[in-house]
């Protein structure tokens, strides 16, 4: 009996080692299974490496939970085993196009030869405008061809990158190195903004203690070849009112960190010393002012007084009309119709053409026309400029002779009283007073 009781106890322990190995054997194989779903060296089930469906897919069989567009069954899994073979480096070849190729192709096209996504270059650009917009067009706002083609390049070496991982190839004349370089800073102070800076303390420099007129000339030839031409125009300090309008609405999207030190930095000058940048970096004054020097060896005109100071307000209107069009057709008007885009490209359209020589001729016979009358900046310059720290002022003993007021290059002298708002600081004025009245 003894015996029996011990075979039953027996066979009750193994029954019970059994189950417990039964349910250890299961819970293992349970185990890799699940760890086979989420990590695995075969393919995406039913052949996806890549899709478009949203985390975690149709009926779960497409995972992507760190968005680098390969399905995480695709994957290895992390720290563990994909070190144990060498890898070998993807090698990749960054398309090479040439800035004036890019220039006639649209944001659609550009974005197809890089084989990136057109959404993605218009964020990267931070536009927002049709896909079929030509790239020469997006000028208007501020964005050149080696802008977009630099931006193209760093967001398909980050496709890349985030496909083939940190082992890819680039075979490219430059490295994303460079692209990179381009950070937020460096896009703010580009050559321009340093090259307009420079002008206006050399500006500053001279009204206040330099004495050589050449010193002016110099400013006024390195402002419309650089910055006119060479530039093409890009550095439009009188088209940033429109852009910030249109930004301030959310009509547009573009660097503004660029736009608001382009329209900031001439004001700053202009409220404690007056407008520098339109008598010393301003390309489209450099343009009059070589055309009225022409003009003044041919004629003796000058504008009637009252006819002048009537006309001097409708820049004010201008400004008006200007941010309101913009403003509620949602688009950069002003540089349609601003001669000098047309100029400075060389964009010899027959507006182009019809504007150029209209504005042309005026300055031949009037010195700085388009300054004075129509330049939408020039009106926000000149209401801070009334306001400026530093104020010409003619001294007590000014024998009212005239000779500063026929000297101004913007008739803003009157019997020796300056009209700070419209004051571009020449100096002509200073150098022709005979008795050092005015200061």
């Amino acid at each position: 009996m003894e015996y029996l009781f011990k075979r039953i106890d027996c066979f009750s322990i193994s029954d019970s080692m059994v189950k417990t190995s039964i349910f250890i054997f299961t819970f293992f194989i349970i185990s890799l299974i699940s760890l086979n779903f989420v990590y695995s060296w075969d393919d995406c089930p039913f052949g996806e490496t890549n899709s478009s469906c949203v985390y975690p897919g149709d009926c779960g069989k497409y995972i992507d939970t760190n968005n680098n567009r390969i399905c995480d069954r695709s994957e290895p899994s992390p720290g563990t085993i994909q070190n144990r073979y060498p890898v070998t480096p993807k090698e990749i070849t960054l398309p090479e196009i040439k800035g004036s190729t890019i220039k006639t192709m649209t944001l659609e096209e550009v974005a197809e030869a890089y084989s990136i996504d057109t959404k993605d270059l218009m964020n990267s650009l931070r536009i927002n405008v049709s896909p079929k917009t030509k790239i020469e067009n997006l000028r208007a706002y501020g964005i050149t061809n080696s802008m977009v083609k630099q931006e193209a390049e760093a967001l398909f070496l980050e496709y890349n990158k985030n496909i083939y991982g940190e082992n890819t190839v680039i075979n490219s004349s430059h490295t994303y190195e460079e692209s990179e370089s381009k950070n937020s800073l460096e896009k703010i102070l580009k050559e321009d903004i340093l090259v307009t800076l420079g002008l206006m303390i050399l500006g500053t420099l001279y009204f206040f203690k330099l004495g050589r007129r050449e010193i002016r000339y110099f400013a006024l030839a390195i402002s419309l070849i650089y910055l006119g031409f060479i530039r093409g125009g890009c550095l439009c300090v009188v088209g940033s009112l429109q852009q910030l309008s249109l930004y301030l609405i959310g009509a547009i999207n573009g660097n503004y960190l660029y736009w608001l030190t382009l329209f900031f930095l001439p004001l700053g000058f202009s409220i404690i010393f007056g407008r520098i940048f339109c008598g010393y970096a301003c390309p489209i004054g450099a343009w009059q002012q070589l055309l009225a020097g022409i003009g003044s060896n041919l004629t003796k005109f000058r504008m009637p007084q009252k006819l002048d100071k009537f006309l001097k307000y409708f820049k004010y209107i201008f400004a008006i009309v200007i941010v309101g069009i913009a403003m509620s057709t949602r688009y950069p008007f002003f540089q349609k119709i601003d001669p000098f885009s047309y100029l400075f490209a060389f964009n010899f359209t027959l507006y182009g053409i019809i504007s150029i020589a209209i504005v042309s001729c005026a300055s031949l016979l009037i010195s700085r026309p388009f300054c004075r009358y129509i330049c939408p900046y020039g009106a926000v310059m000149a209401i801070f400029s009334k306001f400026s720290l530093y104020k010409l002022k003619a001294k007590n003993g000014c024998k009212s002779c005239t000779l500063c007021d026929r000297v101004c290059e913007t008739d803003a002298i009157t019997k020796g009283i300056v009209d700070q708002s419209e004051c571009i600081r020449c100096k002509k004025c200073i150098d022709s007073c005979k008795f050092s009245i005015l200061k």
